[in-house]
C-alpha cells in the first residue's frame, strides 16, 4: 500500500450541479435533516498520507438493515426520561435516530407497564421493538445441579407450557396498549447461568422451540447467547422443523472473536432468516462513554458485525447510562455520536453493499444502498490524516450531491456538505482517530 506524504494541493475536482435546499423530518421512520449548501467543497490534502482507493460496487448487494438500537430496563436502570426517549429515537439534530427499542420481559406481569410510554414514543418514531426475558415467575423455575456453577436454575421442565403461555401474555398485553411487539425470545443469555437467570441446554432449546412455541403470536427469536455460542444455533439450522418455527437468530457479542463473528452454517441454511445482535457493550463498562478515541471501538464492533458478521441489527444495553450513547445527565456521548454514524443514515431497509473494506492501516468501510442514495461509513483509527479517494460503479442513479457528517475529540456529527465530484468518483480528508459517514444522494 502507498503512503505518500502529499506537499501540495491537489486540483480541485469538476464541479457537476449545485443543488437546493432539501428538508426532510425527524423521526427514526424518516431521513435526517438535510441542509443542502451552495458554497463547493475540496479537500485540502497538505500533509496528509495517500491511501488505497475504497471502490463502492452497488451491484454486489449482502444483507438488509433491519436498525439500530438500545434497552430500555426500568427494574434496573430507571425507565428513559421524556427528553432521553427523544433524543433516542428522534432524528433532528443532536438526536440518535435509533430504529429498535429492546425490552424486559418481567415475570412480574405487573411491571409490564412500565415499558408502556418509552415504547410509544419509539413506535411513534417508527422504531421495531423487540422483547427478552432474563427470569420467569417463581413457580415456574426451580434449581438443579450444573458442575462448577452456583446454584443454576431452569424453567421447569413440565412448565413449558406455561411459560409460552406466559410469554404470549406479554405480547398479549403490549398490544392491548397500542404496542406491537415484533419479536421475542424465550431467554436472554441461556449460557450465563452464574449470573442469576434462566440456563437452557441445547437440548431443552429444541424442546420449547418444537413443542410449544406455537402460542407466541409475534416473531420468534433464539435465545441470546452471551458470545455467539454456536452450538445453540447448529442444532437449529440442522433442524427443518424447528428452523421453520424460528424467525431471527438472536445473539450477543461478549469476548467473541471478530473471526468468530462469521457463521457459514447460517449463511448456508437460515436464507430467509434474520441475524440480530441484540444486546452489547463495546469495549468496556468501565470508562466513561466521552473517552477519545476509545469510543472509536463501538464503531468498529458495529463496523465488524455488520461486514464479518453480516448482522442486521445491533442494539446496545442501557440506553442511558455513563457509558452508553446517553449519559447520566442526558447528553448524547462519543459512544452515542458513533452509533449515530450509523444510525441516522443507515435506515431500516438500507442495503449493504460491497466495499474496500481496509484501505489503509486503522481504517474500516462499511457501504450501503437504497435506489436513491448510498451511505459510506469510513473509521480511521490511526494517527494518520488520510487523503482518501472513492469510486462507485453500478449506481443505480446519478449523483446530484455528496454530504460527510464526522465524529472526532473536537467533532460531534461535525457536517460537510456539497463535496465536490467527478462523475461517479470524489476525494476527501479522513481525519486521524474519527469516523465518517458520507451520504451520496440523487438529489
Amino acid at each position: 500500500m502507498k503512503q505518500i506524504l502529499k506537499k501540495t494541493l491537489c486540483l480541485t475536482l469538476t464541479v457537476l450541479m449545485l443543488l437546493p435546499l432539501v428538508s426532510c423530518g425527524n423521526t427514526a421512520g424518516e431521513e435526517a435533516t438535510k441542509i443542502r449548501d451552495d458554497e463547493l467543497f475540496t479537500p485540502d490534502y497538505t500533509d496528509t498520507v495517500e491511501s488505497e482507493t475504497i471502490e463502492i460496487s452497488a451491484s454486489t448487494e449482502y444483507q438488509t438493515i433491519i436498525g439500530f438500537g438500545g434497552t430500555n430496563f426500568p427494574v434496573w436502570a430507571g425507565d428513559l426520561t421524556e427528553e432521553e426517549r427523544q433524543t433516542a429515537y428522534g432524528n433532528g439534530e443532536g438526536e440518535l435516530g435509533f430504529t429498535i427499542l429492546r425490552l424486559h420481559i418481567d415475570p412480574d406481569s405487573e411491571r409490564w407497564a412500565d415499558d408502556l410510554e418509552t415504547a410509544k414514543v419509539a413506535q411513534d418514531a417508527g422504531a421495531t421493538i423487540m422483547a427478552s426475558p432474563w427470569t420467569a415467575p417463581d413457580d415456574m423455575m426451580e434449581s438443579y445441579e450444573k458442575a462448577g456453577e452456583d446454584n443454576p436454575i431452569r424453567i421447569k421442565h413440565d412448565k413449558y407450557a406455561e411459560y409460552a403461555e406466559h410469554l404470549n401474555d406479554y405480547v398479549t398485553f403490549m398490544k392491548e396498549n397500542g404496542i406491537e411487539i415484533y419479536a421475542i425470545s424465550f431467554q436472554n443469555e441461556p449460557d450465563l447461568s452464574n449470573s442469576g437467570w434462566v440456563s437452557w441446554t441445547t437440548e431443552e432449546i429444541m424442546d420449547f422451540i418444537l413443542n410449544y412455541s406455537d402460542v407466541i403470536d409475534c416473531k420468534l427469536m433464539t435465545p441470546e447467547s452471551y458470545n455467539y455460542d454456536k452450538e445453540y444455533y447448529d442444532a437449529i439450522l440442522n433442524d427443518e422443523e424447528a428452523l421453520e418455527k424460528i424467525d431471527i437468530f438472536a445473539t450477543h457479542l461478549y469476548g467473541t472473536k471478530v473471526s468468530d463473528f462469521s457463521y457459514p452454517l447460517f449463511e448456508e441454511l437460515g436464507k430467509g432468516k434474520e441475524l440480530w445482535v441484540t444486546e452489547m457493550i463495546y469495549p468496556n463498562s468501565t470508562s466513561i462513554a466521552d473517552k477519545w478515541p476509545e469510543a472509536l471501538e463501538t464503531a468498529e464492533h458495529i463496523s465488524d458485525a455488520l461486514t464479518v458478521g453480516n448482522m442486521q441489527a445491533y442494539v446496545w444495553w442501557y440506553i442511558s447510562r455513563f457509558y452508553g450513547p446517553i449519559d447520566e445527565y442526558g447528553d448524547v456521548t462519543k459512544r452515542g455520536y458513533c452509533m449515530a454514524q450509523f444510525s441516522k443514515y443507515v435506515r431500516p431497509g438500507y442495503v449493504r453493499i460491497d466495499a474496500t473494506e481496509e484501505p489503509a492501516e486503522g481504517v474500516s468501510v462499511s457501504a450501503f444502498k437504497t435506489d436513491d442514495e448510498i451511505v459510506i461509513v469510513v473509521i480511521n483509527n490511526s494517527e494518520n490524516d488520510y487523503e482518501q479517494q472513492f469510486s462507485l460503479s453500478d449506481m443505480s442513479f446519478d449523483i446530484g450531491y455528496i454530504e460527510a457528517y464526522t465524529t472526532s475529540k473536537t467533532k460531534s456529527l461535525a457536517r460537510t456538505g456539497n463535496i465536490s465530484y467527478s462523475e461517479n468518483s470524489f476525494g476527501y480528508v479522513l481525519d486521524s482517530y474519527s469516523i465518517t459517514t458520507f451520504v451520496v444522494s440523487q438529489s
